[in-house]
C-alpha cells in the first residue's frame, strides 16, 4: 500500500515532534537526576541570622550548624542535594528553643540558604521556686543562655509556676504578670523608667525604677493597669517636679482611683 507523499511528509512531521519531545523529557529527567546527584560545595551554604531591634545573640552559625549535625549527623556542606529535605531543615531549627522562624531554600546553583528568626525575650522570670527563664513576645519560654543575656526588665518574687497554656487562663498570675510587661514595653516611656517588677505572696507588685530610690507599689495587675499608670503619670508630671525623686520611699497604686505617697 503506498501512502501518498504528502500523507508520508506529515507522519514523519509529526514522528519529529514526538521524538523531539519524548528526547526533551529524557534530558529533563536526567538533568533532575544529575542535579540531585549534585553536592553541595564547601561555600555553598549561606546562614542568615535576622537581627531584631533587641540585637539578641542566643543563636549565631555555628548553632545552626551544630543542630542540623545532631540531627543529621551533617551539615549540608558535601552531601547530594537529593539527601537535603528543606522542610524537615525547617521543622527541624523551628524546635529549637531560641529559634522563632527557619526559611531554606536552594538557588538554581545548587547553594543552599538558611535563614533564620530568633525569638525575642520581653521579660526575665527568676520566680522564688523556679529556674529562671524568658518568656518571649508569644508568650513561649525561652532558656537562659551562657552566651548571652538579655536585657529586658526582671521580675522576681512568687510568679508561680509556668505553664504552656498560661496565657488562655486570666486567673493565673503569670498571665496577669505577662500583661503587665506588655504594656509597660508597648510603652517607651515606662519602659526606660522600670527595671524590675517584685511579687509578693499575695500576687501584688511592685514596681522598681531605674531612677529614683522609691518603689511603686501597683498592686495586683488587673484590667485597671492602664488607669493606674495614667495616674502615676500625672504624679510624676505633678508631685515629682516639686518633691524631687528622692523625697518619696513608696508610690501606692494599690488603692482605686488614688495615688498614695510616703515621703521618708
Amino acid at each position: 500500500m503506498k501512502v501518498h507523499p504528502k500523507r508520508l511528509k506529515w507522519i514523519i512531521k509529526q514522528l519529529s515532534k514526538i521524538i523531539g519531545v519524548i528526547a526533551m523529557l529524557m534530558l529533563l529527567v536526567a538533568a533532575v537526576q544529575f542535579r540531585k546527584k549534585s553536592i553541595v560545595a564547601k561555600d555553598g551554604l549561606t546562614i542568615s541570622i535576622i537581627e531584631n531591634d533587641y540585637k539578641n545573640k542566643f543563636i549565631g552559625k555555628q548553632d545552626v550548624i551544630e543542630i542540623l549535625f545532631r540531627e543529621f549527623r551533617h551539615a549540608i556542606v558535601g552531601q547530594p542535594l537529593e539527601l537535603i529535605n528543606i522542610k524537615e531543615i525547617e521543622k527541624v531549627l523551628e524546635a529549637d528553643i531560641f529559634i522563632k522562624n527557619a526559611d531554606v531554600y536552594i538557588d538554581a546553583l545548587n547553594r543552599v540558604y538558611i535563614s533564620v528568626e530568633q525569638r525575642v525575650p520581653i521579660v526575665r522570670i527568676i520566680d522564688d521556686k523556679e529556674i529562671s527563664y524568658y518568656l518571649d513576645d508569644d508568650g513561649k519560654r525561652v532558656r537562659t543562655s551562657p552566651k548571652y543575656t538579655a536585657r529586658v526588665i526582671v521580675v522576681t518574687g512568687k510568679v508561680g509556676p509556668y505553664n504552656d497554656n498560661f496565657m488562655k487562663e486570666p486567673n493565673c498570675r503569670l498571665n496577669k504578670i505577662f500583661e503587665l510587661i506588655k504594656f509597660i514595653n508597648n510603652n517607651p516611656f515606662w519602659k526606660a523608667q522600670f527595671e524590675q517588677v517584685h511579687v509578693d505572696y499575695k500576687g501584688e507588685v511592685s514596681l522598681i525604677p531605674k531612677l529614683g530610690d522609691h518603689r511603686v507599689i501597683f498592686g495586683i495587675p488587673n484590667e485597671s493597669i492602664e488607669e493606674k499608670f495614667y495616674q502615676l503619670e500625672v504624679f510624676y508630671q505633678d508631685g515629682l517636679p516639686v518633691e524631687g525623686w528622692k523625697k518619696f520611699k513608696t508610690i501606692n497604686l494599690a488603692y482605686k482611683g488614688q495615688v498614695v505617697a510616703e515621703k521618708r
